[in-house]
């Protein structure tokens, strides 16, 4: 077997057991790299034409945005942690094309080889990843299960849309099936039960920006339903049963914040945002907001750099008025947060991190690859309109790692395009 084969291997294993350690995402990123490096070195290369084509407007996007990162860090002498994590995910997409590349070659010219060329020595990418992606939504529930929110191996938002991401990606796969692809019946069903897993630990992660991945499944059951209007009556009658379910355990519970799902905590804090209160969920972030926003247009063109804001975080809501949880430092959302620290220029650059998946799913090869980017936009938005997961190394790592995965598990469409 390879070095390259290994290096796959062992990143595979550290992205199934990713939940347990906040740190294991950026062990599986680490080894993707080692192992696009021993690809590359190997050589030789070939060239990835529609590849390049459907990565182009991501990269370029998340290009401009590090630029604007080291600019503005330069500025206030921040230092290379100025990037956001948005470097990390910039760096994933070359790996992916040096991977492919490797893919490419092993296939070789013959008849018998060009089938498999998703395949580093019998390892079948597409299979592969799907089932690691699976194992780590299953590794995450038992986690959600056996720890309390507070316990949880990483800050539980970014570790909830991490898993989001990945069902994002696995879901597609198990409803669609684009030319070319397989679709048996234990593939669908292994990967749909590793969808629910990832559900339970996201509900059971009581991080709500995360739960946006629930209403975007029933979505999809739509798009890919024979009979639309039957599959929207099912999904809006499931959607009822779920919510009314969850406000009925939470109504059970003497402590909804450490005991229920927080349904009921929302509608209570939602009822009084006329009223922001520094020591509530919802309140807190009212408050957040509105100081992030007074403060853009205080300094609209260099912001106020990343010492100021924690300093500000902490004056709006000072670290007692939230018992239970560490000293706030950001203000609660990616796109005010790096506003805040380097105006509008900041505000433009996590826009464009934020557009790379969009912008894949722009080019994408397939409505199966398409609807996968699509779905990591959604959650990855949402995801950074209520907390700012790219200061967090583990999420920055998960959301390289899906985008990564998708065009991972569609190389043999990249390289050739959809009729090559």
């Amino acid at each position: 077997m390879s070095a390259v084969a290994i290096l796959m291997g062992l990143a595979l294993l550290t992205m199934v057991v990713a939940p347990l350690r906040d740190d294991l995402a950026a062990w599986a990123w680490g080894w993707w790299l080692m192992a696009a490096l021993a690809a590359f070195a190997l050589g030789p290369r070939r060239p990835l034409p529609v590849l390049r084509r459907t990565m182009a407007p991501a990269v370029l996007c998340l290009l401009v945005a590090c630029l604007i990162d080291l600019a503005m860090g330069a500025w206030h002498r921040e230092g290379w942690n100025t990037m956001r994590q948005d470097g990390k995910v910039l760096l994933m997409l070359p790996i992916i094309w040096a991977l492919m590349g490797a893919t490419s070659q092993a296939a070789g010219s013959s008849r018998l080889a060009q089938g498999h060329a998703g395949h580093i020595h019998g390892l079948n990418l597409r299979e592969a990843l799907g089932w690691a992606l699976g194992l780590q939504l299953l590794v995450a529930a038992a986690v959600a299960f056996i720890w309390p929110r507070a316990w949880l191996p990483a800050t539980s938002i970014p570790w909830a849309t991490a898993l989001a991401l990945g069902m994002a990606v696995l879901a597609p796969l198990v409803l669609g099936n684009d030319e070319g692809e397989p679709a048996g019946a234990a593939w669908r069903m292994g990967l749909a039960l590793a969808v629910a897993a990832g559900a339970v630990a996201v509900v059971l992660s009581r991080s709500r920006a995360a739960w946006v991945v629930l209403p975007w499944l029933m979505v999809l059951v739509v798009v890919f339903s024979r009979n639309r209007l039957h599959a929207s009556l099912g999904a809006l009658g499931v959607a009822a049963a779920l919510l009314g379910a969850g406000l009925w355990y939470d109504s059970q519970q003497p402590v909804q914040v450490e005991r229920g799902v927080r349904l009921l905590d929302l509608l209570q804090e939602l009822a009084s945002a006329g009223q922001p209160d520094a020591g509530t969920s919802v309140g807190s972030r009212l408050l957040l907001w509105q100081a992030a926003w007074e403060s853009l247009w205080a300094g609209p063109w260099a912001g106020i750099g990343l010492a100021e804001r924690v300093a500000l975080v902490q004056r709006v809501v000072p670290p007692e008025q939230l018992s239970g949880v560490a000293p706030l430092v950001h203000v609660h959302q990616q796109f005010l947060n790096q506003a805040v620290d380097h105006g509008l220029a900041g505000l433009a650059a996590s826009l464009l991190c934020a557009a790379a998946p969009w912008a894949l799913a722009w080019r994408a090869q397939g409505s199966v690859m398409r609807w996968q980017f699509i779905g990591i936009g959604v959650v990855h938005t949402v995801g950074l309109m209520f907390n700012a997961n790219m200061t967090h190394g583990t999420y920055a790592m998960h959301y390289a790692l899906s985008l990564g995965a998708v065009l991972l598990m569609h190389g043999h469409v990249l390289r050739k395009g959809p009729h090559g």
